[in-house]
């Protein structure tokens, strides 16, 4: 119960400040109507999907959100300026006073909100049009992608990951087997207690941002040690699974291992390429960015930004990485050459198999063609590339921090403006 009320507030409360951040982008749209450039045409469609409420709750979460706006633009400033204006005080020689009067310019004209002024780096280049360069968590998680996937929904499966891995199977592109579902009710799909003599990775069916994620290394006669030191036998690690799954199903599958080349990079935990496709124009699929990302301190378990991580951006033509950083909500780490918990060297290093990088990915989005949109985990192992996870609604921040760039006015905002017009989210006469 305690659970279910968490996800709940979660799921409304985020909704809520996507809300909040999107007002000042919805009221602009609606003074300024579209013109041909990719920015005016995308930010057309999202203005129309903001005021036009799907359902009671959607309309309860904008009308809370009108109201709580000026609440949690000017709480959010206080707690992330605590956070970082010293810093960047120190840094990038902006005044706190300065940083204070940005968040508040750049929310208005640009629809920033504190954290993603520090994730942006827009200290840097404080101008609304800067600001709006970038492509806005709102913006890709309620906005033109959702649009889209209402518009023409999709039949393949990225959400649920036994699905997901389902779907890869029949159309034969390389992922991780799924061994077993659990349930608290019971275990589904497990032919024998041998499939689970080895290294075990669980996780939730739909969760997201490594949230519930588990290791249990196998450590022989049939035990296995969790990641956080508990050892039991295999039916008492399913019980102890089971238990954890009155929230959701989880999956348990085998766990995969990077490269040795990447050894020194991944702190024990799989170090995932996330990838961002896209259908061009012809309805092609079409590689836009890559970044690797890398767990680092106590955390061995995932690699995901949220749950404290590091990414650096990829080049997509020599597959070598740049200077890695974390989601830059807290600024004390900067940009860093090297892993702080190996001393590996980032920057510099060239990715294996990258030569295969571009096809594997456009390959995998052909096989969920009725999607417009795709962010790939991929993992780079000793015998190749593959997939672990597909997200419908990537989080574009990580990308956009990571090659510190807005995506807006880059390749993306022009698939996604020629998107809008060809469902017709943004009429013909309007975008001439």
């Amino acid at each position: 119960m305690v659970r279910s009320l968490r996800r709940f507030v979660r799921s409304h409360g985020t909704k809520v400040i996507y809300r909040v951040a999107g007002l000042p982008i919805a009221i602009r749209a609606l003074r300024h109507p579209p013109s041909g450039s990719p920015g005016k045409l995308v930010r057309s469609a999202y203005r129309s999907r903001y005021w036009t409420p799907a359902s009671v709750g959607d309309l309860a979460e904008l009308l809370f959100g009108l109201l709580a706006a000026p609440i949690l633009v000017i709480g959010m400033m206080i707690w992330f300026t605590a956070r970082n204006g010293q810093v960047i005080r120190k840094t990038a020689k902006r005044s706190i006073i300065a940083q204070l009067g940005d968040q508040i310019w750049l929310y208005v004209k640009a629809g920033v909100l504190p954290p993603w002024y520090y994730v942006y780096e827009l200290h840097r280049h404080p101008v609304k049009r800067a600001a709006r360069s970038f492509i806005q968590r709102c913006e890709c998680k309620d906005g033109v992608p959702a649009l889209l996937r209402h518009l023409c929904p999709p039949a393949s499966e990225l959400t649920d990951k036994a699905e997901f891995a389902r779907w890869c199977e029949a159309r034969s592109v390389p992922t991780i087997p799924v061994l077993a579902v659990v349930r608290h009710d019971g275990v589904d799909g497990l032919r024998s207690l041998d499939q689970l003599a080895g290294d075990l990775f669980v996780k939730p069916v739909d969760g997201k941002g490594g949230r519930g994620a588990q290791r249990w290394d196998y450590v022989g006669a049939g035990r296995h040690r969790s990641s956080d030191g508990k050892e039991l036998d295999t039916i008492g690690m399913l019980f102890a699974i089971a238990a954890e799954s009155w929230s959701g199903p989880r999956i348990i599958q085998p766990r995969v291992f990077n490269h040795s080349d990447l050894e020194p990079l991944n702190n024990g935990a799989l170090a995932t390429v996330r990838a961002l496709t896209c259908l061009d124009e012809s309805g092609d699929p079409e590689l836009l960015g890559a970044v690797l990302r890398m767990a680092m301190g106590e955390n061995r378990v995932v690699d995901n930004l949220h749950a404290g991580g590091i990414a650096t951006a990829v080049d997509l033509e020599t597959g070598r990485l740049g200077l890695a950083s974390n989601l830059g909500m807290d600024s004390s780490i900067g940009w860093i050459d090297r892993h702080p918990t190996s001393d590996a060297r980032i920057a510099g290093v060239r990715l294996p198999h990258w030569d295969q990088f571009r096809a594997f990915t456009e390959r995998a989005h052909r096989a969920f063609s009725d999607r417009v949109l795709i962010g790939w985990d991929v993992a780079i192992t000793p015998d190749g590339l593959i997939l672990v996870e597909g997200n419908g609604t990537p989080d574009l921040d990580i990308m956009q921090r990571a090659y510190r760039r807005g995506w807006m006015t880059d390749r993306l905002g022009q698939l996604l403006s020629h998107h809008v017009v060809q469902f017709g989210c943004v009429e013909i006469a309007e975008a001439a």
